[in-house]
């Protein structure tokens, strides 16, 4: 099949979370399978500062937008197995942030003109057009809806998939952006979307309406967004999709994330030969400035630091933590000026037991990964989750709370790979990292459990499968249609 991927970041050009790693290595995956797959992303200000090899630009074009005309040249990725074209429009992406700017309705209805414009270049220039367009999350959503909207007599062969990475990012924005974008509100977009959302331009329940196929990126979130608790206010126009909303779970590089050729950590260790991780706990001691005790268990965390990811309930619980177990602990992340601020202090009255990093450091990630024993991630809710994937195949248990990919990926018991809490309360949490401690100290049982998370397949190739079964399915979908 060809499958054109649309994305607001693509790793490694451009990366703020989870989305990135999905839209940089899933294209490739297919690729393997012996799919034509392409992406289309914008080129931001930092592409063209940090010199990002292209060749062209291949095609120009202006765009309308309102009242306004903007330039649009296409560039084209010079050293990528996966063509990546970039959409140059110095009016939305000429700018310092990827997202959060005032103008950012706007800026994402230019990013789906151009990704028509772009379409129309493919197939006249080239002689390639899509089976499936793949969307990711509310940036790209628009595509979905001009696709089977107002380019539908030219477009609308093509079957849509739109992923969903955290339904709670949707674009919602005034209602006077309709007119903006050149797409009237009905009576089904009114009749479907409910209160609050009807009286609204929301990118991303436009898409959610008129995509072919719906997913998210794992089988529970899949299931969780269709309740009232975690749907958003969009669970009803979910559940008007009936069977056509699946999960999938995302998978991990796992040439990028491999114990035995990371360059950032001191020793390789692989499943069946630990050794090395030894090494990598001291030299994370070390270089945190914890005491260097082998025999003590450190707890590793990378993350953001808010209440979605559970940072309030380890916040909650450290006093507990310090008083009652030997464990060290180990943050690195950034977010809420609070939560900033509480693990800065953790930080400084227990300088021995625990380092807080403020910010991200993808080479202080990775010794994280290689030097803690187990890795927290206690979250409110999570869609899939990479962290946990990522520790278990480096040997760090997880530690996590039973929501979305989480509970899909960690299992505690007779065949776990680490340990689960239920409810969201802190005390529940305290218990979980007590069964696991109490498991660390039994030195034969801690190696069967990490162990079996290690040699565990989170890689791109099982997702990809799944994804050819989504796009087939799609395509059955226009073929009913």
């Amino acid at each position: 099949m060809n499958v054109l991927f649309v994305a607001a970041e693509v790793a490694p050009y451009v990366k703020t979370g989870g989305l990135a790693d999905v839209a940089g290595a899933l294209p490739a995956a297919l690729r393997g399978a012996g799919h034509d797959v392409r992406v289309v992303m914008p080129r931001y200000r930092t592409l063209r500062e940090q010199g990002v090899p292209v060749t062209g630009p291949i095609g120009a074009s202006f765009l309308q937008v309102g009242l306004r005309s903007e330039e649009q040249r296409i560039w084209r990725a010079a050293e990528s197995e996966t063509p990546v074209y970039f959409l140059d429009i110095p009016a939305a992406f000429e700018r310092a942030a990827i997202y959060g700017e005032a103008d950012d309705a706007r800026r994402f209805i230019l990013f789906a003109r151009g990704v028509m414009d772009c379409l129309q270049h493919l197939r006249e220039v080239d002689g390639w057009q899509p089976d499936v367009v793949h969307c990711h999350d509310w940036h790209a959503a628009l595509v979905i809806n001009y696709l089977k909207s107002y380019y539908a007599y030219t477009f609308g062969h093509m079957a849509t998939v739109l992923t969903i990475h955290n339904l709670a990012y949707q674009g919602q924005v005034h209602p006077d952006v309709a007119a903006l974008a050149g797409l009237a509100d009905t009576g089904l977009l009114e009749n479907a979307m409910g209160p609050g959302i009807a009286n609204s331009f929301n990118f991303l329940a436009r898409g959610i309406l008129f995509a072919d196929l719906v997913n998210t990126v794992s089988p529970t979130y899949a299931r969780e967004i269709l309740t009232t608790e975690y749907g958003e206010r969009l669970d009803g126009l979910l559940r008007s999709k009936g069977d056509r909303v699946v999960g999938i779970l995302n998978g991990i590089d796992t040439t990028l994330y491999d114990p035995m050729t990371d360059r950032h950590i001191i020793a390789p260790y692989r499943a069946g030969d630990v050794t090395g991780k030894a090494a990598c706990k001291v030299a994370l001691q070390q270089l945190c400035g914890l005491a260097v005790d082998p025999a003590r268990p450190v707890l590793g965390i990378v993350s953001r630091l808010v209440e979605q990811k559970g940072l309030d309930l380890l916040h909650a619980i450290m006093p507990w933590l310090l008083r009652e177990t030997d464990a060290q602990i180990v943050v690195l992340g950034s977010g809420q000026p609070y939560l900033q601020e509480a693990f800065l202090r953790h930080g400084e009255q227990a300088g021995d037991r625990v380092a807080v990093r403020i910010g991200f450091d993808a080479a202080l990630a990775q010794k994280i990964y290689a030097g803690s024993d187990a890795f927290l991630m206690p979250s409110r809710f999570e869609p899939c989750g990479l962290g946990q994937l990522i520790a278990l195949r480096y040997g760090s248990v997880p530690i996590v709370r039973a929501t979305g990919g989480l509970v899909d990926t960690v299992r505690e018991g007779l065949d776990g790979n680490g340990f689960v809490f239920h409810r969201y309360d802190p005390k529940d949490f305290g218990d979980a990292i007590w069964r696991a401690l109490q498991c660390y100290r039994d030195p034969a049982s801690w190696a069967v459990v990490r162990e079996r998370g290690m040699r565990e397949d989170h890689s791109w190739a099982t997702a990809a499968r799944q994804y050819e079964g989504v796009y087939t399915w799609a395509r059955q979908v226009i073929g009913r249609g």
